[in-house]
């Protein structure tokens, strides 16, 4: 096995608002983990929440859960074939003793772990995890392609969490990154009618650029009455990402009645929400769906072949989706310029090794 230094560059979070770039031990191996040498790391958006907003399980912590690399070190019990091979990483450590895991609803069982929020991620030169907890890459997925292969994960649960997209008029409320890539994974997936709904006319043009064929901004357009022209009926399947109230009613009135509206932003807990919306799905007789993180059974689930196989053969255009590359020790001065605000941006890319 290859001899690897005693310590590694990271960007660790020290306290809320506390982010640098410093000099940290490299991770010990456990029994059955792996180390990977980091190739390449997005930022998601609940990296940003847990700098600014003090939401990290644990603190110090390495964040980064948006990871690929290269095998560098294999713990006991691991096949030393893997040293050298590409993997993306599988942030989520499951709680296998539990009933909840048992149902396969990983991500809604206690006693999870989780790579980059309760345990060091993947801002560092070097992240270990379970060997359960990474997936190999084909060789005409680039490094950088990999690292977003958990956040399309994502987007391909939350359209399994509807029933699925094949022939169906497909409404996606949040043009964001989640948003732009639930589009490009419906429409991979053989949606018959995509439309996106965003206030940002730039994130529109991606969404059109991405495979929404009717894009809607409601501060010029009336939203619902649109979706209802196009549509006859109402979307058949509805995806509220921005995590806004007034968007969730928004999907709530443009489905059609026995459709699905699937709950992918987090909605701010300082928010309410009108109890007429239960009165609107009654009425509709809608299928209300919760959708968090990205698993099923047999771990870590069809969410993750399936989004491998649409890389691998070319369906998605994810290197488009990329609006920033920068390198690991210009990452504090990046959560910075992102706090600050007025920066249109999509997916940041961290470039390691």
């Amino acid at each position: 096995m290859p001899s690897l230094p005693a310590t590694m560059s990271a960007v660790v979070l020290n306290a809320p608002e506390q982010i640098t770039y410093q000099t940290i031990p490299i991770p010990t191996l456990e029994p059955n983990w792996v180390l990977l040498k980091v190739g390449a790391v997005s930022i998601c958006g609940s990296d940003v929440l847990r700098v600014w907003h003090g939401h990290a399980k644990v603190l110090p912590i390495v964040l980064g859960h948006e990871c690929a690399g290269t095998v560098a070190a294999v713990g006991e019990g691991v096949d030393t074939a893997l040293i050298g091979r590409r993997f993306a990483l599988i942030p989520l450590i499951p709680n296998l003793e539990s009933p909840i895991s048992a149902m396969g609803f990983y991500s809604s069982s206690p006693g999870y772990s989780f790579i980059g929020s309760r345990i060091n991620g993947g801002f560092a030169e070097y992240v270990a995890a379970p060997v359960t907890s990474i997936i190999e890459l084909p060789d005409n997925v680039p490094i950088e392609i990999g690292a977003l292969l958990e956040p399309c994960t994502v987007a391909y649960h939350a359209l399994n969490r509807g029933g699925g997209v094949a022939g169906k008029t497909i409404v996606v409320f949040g043009a964001g990154s989640i948003g732009l890539l639930t589009i490009q994974v419906a429409n991979a997936l053989g949606a018959a009618k995509i439309i996106a709904v965003d206030l940002s006319d730039a994130h529109l043009k991606s969404a059109a650029q991405f495979g929404a064929r009717i894009t809607l901004n409601p501060h010029v357009t009336d939203v619902i009455q649109v979706i209802m022209n196009e549509s006859h009926l109402g979307a058949d399947l509805a995806l509220e990402v921005a995590g806004v109230p007034d968007t969730l009613m928004q999907a709530v009135l443009s489905t059609r009645p026995g459709g699905d509206v699937v709950l992918v932003g987090n909605q701010p807990v300082s928010k309410q929400i009108s109890l007429d919306i239960i009165e609107q799905m009654m009425r509709r007789q809608l299928n209300m769906h919760g959708s968090w993180m990205s698993y099923s059974a047999p771990f870590p689930g069809r969410e993750w072949s399936g989004t491998l196989a649409l890389m691998q053969a070319g369906k998605l255009a994810l290197d488009a989706i990329i609006s920033h590359r920068i390198i690991l020790p210009e990452l504090p001065a990046m959560f910075e310029r992102i706090h600050q605000g007025g920066f249109d941006y999509c997916k940041i890319m961290v470039n390691i090794s």
